[in-house]
């Protein structure tokens, strides 16, 4: 088994990667590709694209090529500011990047072409920290272009572009753990601080709805179905709380306690042709319930004999730990589940049907390609597998294998 990993050390220096560099980085073909340069540069505002000091029809000229793929004149600009500050597409892109990246060419297209439209509301989004405990992952690449990562010791919630270089950041929150975004948008984030979820406007910052006070008490993970329906994986209370698009509550998954249908302490939540695969990270394993709730299955694993051994017990494939802190789920473009062993330091992958092990990657460590305490993973549809690897802000990216 054989896995690529890209190392991402983000303590105070942030590591810039072009689109380019991605594709081409690892030049000797060896499997990795080692980051060692970064940029301190805080994002505020990109709109001086020339960098003459000045922001006119040369920056227009170049954001029209560069982020439209269209020639400036042909380009109805208060179409565009209008959309832009209501949050709607334009041309069949979203443009809520523009909104938090640009809000000076956003000023100057109002007053050159006689808009007559409002100003960019007040950006929130200023990155002010560096990340010193990367938690949850909401991959919203689809949405916005960014990955949402929540951090509890600093209290923050860091938005990092499709490059996973810091660009924008939450602040004032609670512990926030879980965190994904709704059927609008919105990023949700769990507060376990606040025994709460909160919902921000992606383009401002701005808290938009506050929901599940009273209700949840460690709100870990938050994941939706395709329906818009929102479950909260909530640990403390040893069950899941899912509420509708609105934010209402409908229902709850599980129960505590210690038999087959039962769950204690669960970390995260996975659907997968519209079964829910639940991590019980005190029953070490996996359960499995219809989409209504009623438990149907659980996944267990005893783990597997290392390969290739010496007689001093040297493993050429090491075997793999049996769950003992399952933390993560996760599926890939094929179907298949994704477990995170906090304990093991490793994914394994699993077919969610039957529970059949399948194959893994990662394992223990400090250094580039290793995961210490790993946090969560999510599964690009690429099938880029992003792991927290649970030491500080370190993100570790491996090829997932087939």
């Amino acid at each position: 088994m054989t896995c690529r990993w890209i190392t991402l050390l983000l303590l105070v220096w942030v590591p810039v990667i072009t689109a380019a560099e991605i594709n081409r980085s690892d030049l000797n073909n060896d499997g990795t590709v080692d980051v060692s340069k970064a940029n301190t540069s805080q994002v505020t505002d990109k709109s001086d694209l020339n960098g003459d000091g000045v922001i006119d029809l040369a920056d227009l000229s170049i954001f029209s090529t560069n982020y439209l793929d269209i020639y400036w004149e042909n380009v109805d600009w208060c179409v565009f500011h209008g959309s832009t500050l209501a949050g709607a597409d334009f041309e069949g892109r979203s443009t809520k990047y523009y909104l938090r990246h640009f809000p000076a060419l956003l000023g100057f297209i109002n007053q050159h072409f006689n808009c007559g439209g409002g100003e960019p509301p007040p950006n929130n989004l200023i990155l002010l920290n560096a990340p010193r405990f990367l938690a949850r992952i909401a991959d919203a690449t689809a949405l916005s272009g960014d990955f949402y990562i929540t951090d509890p010791r600093i209290g923050s919630l860091f938005i990092y572009d499709e490059f996973m270089v810091p660009q924008g950041e939450i602040k004032g929150l609670d512990k926030p753990l879980g965190v994904a975004t709704d059927m609008f948008g919105r990023i949700l984030v769990g507060n376990d601080g606040r025994d709460n979820i909160e919902a921000y406007d992606p383009a401002t910052g701005n808290l938009l709805a506050v929901f599940g006070t009273g209700l949840v008490k460690m709100p870990t993970a938050i994941t939706l179905d395709s329906a818009g329906n929102i479950y909260v994986t909530d640990s403390r209370r040893d069950l899941v709380q899912v509420f509708d698009p609105a934010y209402n509550p409908i229902r709850t998954i599980g129960k505590g306690g210690r038999g087959n249908d039962t769950l204690t302490f669960p970390m995260d939540l996975e659907i997968i042709d519209q079964e829910i695969f639940v991590a019980d990270q005190g029953g070490d394993r996996v359960q499995v319930f219809d989409i209504n709730g009623n438990w149907l299955r659980s996944i267990t694993f005893e783990g597997t004999p290392g390969q290739d051994c010496n007689w001093r017990g040297e493993c050429q494939i090491p075997g793999m730990p049996p769950f003992t802190k399952v933390q993560a789920l996760s599926k890939d473009s094929l179907g298949r589940l994704h477990v995170l062993d906090n304990f093991a330091a490793a994914v394994m992958i699993f077919e969610p049907s039957d529970g059949t092990y399948l194959n893994s990657y990662g394992s223990f460590g400090t250094s580039a390609g290793l995961l210490r305490v790993p946090m969560d993973v999510v599964v690009s549809a690429t099938d880029m597998a992003i792991i927290t690897a649970g030491d500080g802000s370190r993100i570790e990216i491996f090829t997932v294998p087939q």
